[in-house]
């Protein structure tokens, strides 16, 4: 069974808040080993569950349903879950591991998101035994704990022999041995990434935080809802943002429509509206179109009155690559000219070194006839040696009289 609990009212300092799960979620036949939650921060997030019946579980956590059924082939140890929720990661009892991918064949052939089907949630699906790889060289022992990192391209697996190995999740390929630990690896986790451009910085840090007994916080409360005792003493580092004060001073907290694009759970009408409109001016002529907002900038109204001169500049440009253009293919015809002649000249000397083997073909084949006739001669009988001998003469002049020829023939043709 798995529990989903609600940590507002389990940190509630009212003795009346209800501290019991706020659903119930049983599907499973045997005992779960690992659940993992995914990364969105609306009520459409899901959590992934596997057991030792061999199956995971996709689940909407948030209605307690049921959204997906995958049967495995081994029993499962370990889960993860890819950084953009698009596909889970499970590590077995024999140390391989296997990749399940939500936008499989079903999903691609159909632009409704088939998760999310109710229709489709009693169907269970096995995964694809070509995305499981293993390393049975490394000796690794059977998989304890999964993570991954958080560009998605690389997994970290620990074992019961202490090894901890890194996977190529595209190629599905064992990387490396990371470290041997003393004992088994039972739990493992990336840090989060630090060093990026532009990040903020904390405004005040914490140092204490006095917590009262929850029995004697509920005595000396009074009318409030956090206890009297409770105290907490932090340090501020930064510069206190604040907000200003005279109406003239308008501080810009607008954002472009790419950040809040960016930020918003969904597409915003106004992108959806303004792609249509430009859908639609791709039919017209491009100069009688309205012009498009262009949601990709991150510059707003104001920044956008220098563009004009741009658009000149850009048009000269285009000329000028036009008649560049225009040259490139000159020199083209002109080179596919030469290419025609060179591959004439090419067939003719080509016949030429042809008629010339066939003839040095005909007279050795001619020198080897003589050649046997004068074995044959040495065994017949005088008179027909005499007989023998005018004619090998008479070929032998016919040969001189070919050979005349053909070289007046071969000296005409050079």
């Amino acid at each position: 069974m798995i529990h989903v609990w609600s940590l507002p009212s389990i940190v509630s300092f009212l003795p009346d808040t209800p501290r019991s799960p706020i659903h119930t979620l049983s599907a499973h036949r045997a005992a779960i080993t690992s659940v993992v939650c995914g990364h969105s921060s609306s009520t459409a997030n899901i959590a992934i569950s596997i057991s030792q019946d061999r199956s995971a579980i996709v689940w909407d956590y948030h209605a307690g349903q049921v959204l997906r059924t995958y049967l495995l082939p081994e029993v499962p140890t370990a889960v993860t879950l890819d950084a953009a929720d698009r596909a889970f990661y499970v590590a077995f009892e024999d140390g391989s591991l296997q990749i399940v991918d939500f936008y499989d064949e079903l999903q691609q052939s159909t632009p409704t998101d088939t998760l999310k089907e109710t229709s489709l949630s009693h169907r269970p699906v096995q995964p694809s035994v070509r995305r499981r790889f293993n390393a049975e060289s490394q000796k690794l022992g059977g998989a304890l704990s999964l993570s991954i990192s958080w560009d998605s391209t690389t997994l970290i697996s620990g074992h019961i022999s202490g090894k901890v190995a890194s996977w190529d999740i595209a190629k599905g390929n064992y990387i490396s041995t990371l470290s041997t630990l003393a004992g088994p690896v039972t739990n493992l986790q990336f840090l989060v990434p630090t060093g990026f451009p532009n990040t903020p910085e904390p405004k005040f840090k914490i140092h204490t935080v006095v917590k009262p007994k929850q029995d004697t916080g509920i005595e000396q409360r009074s009318n409030g809802i956090v206890p009297t005792n409770y105290s907490l003493a932090l340090q501020l580092i930064s510069r206190v943002s604040v907000p200003s004060i005279s109406a003239m001073e308008q501080a810009r907290s607008e954002k472009s429509e790419f950040e809040e694009a960016l930020t918003h759970p969904i597409f915003p009408t106004s992108m959806l509206e303004e792609s249509l409109a430009e859908l639609e001016s791709w039919n017209s002529n491009y100069t009688t179109a309205a012009p498009i907002a262009d949601f990709l900038s991150l510059f707003t109204d104001d920044d956008k009155s220098t563009r004009g001169a741009g658009v000149v500049h850009d048009s000269e440009q285009l000329k000028e690559l036009k008649k560049q253009l225009v040259s490139l293919q000159r020199i083209q015809k002109v080179t596919f000219e030469q290419l025609a002649e060179l591959r004439e000249e090419k067939a003719w000397f080509m016949s030429i070194e042809a008629k010339r083997s066939k003839r040095k073909q005909r007279k050795a084949r001619k020198k080897h006839g003589d050649l046997n006739g004068d074995a044959n001669g040495d065994v017949e009988m005088n008179q027909d040696r005499f007989s023998a001998s005018e004619s090998e003469s008479s070929d032998a002049t016919n040969s001189n009289d070919e050979e005349d020829s053909d070289a007046g023939s071969s000296h005409a043709s050079g």
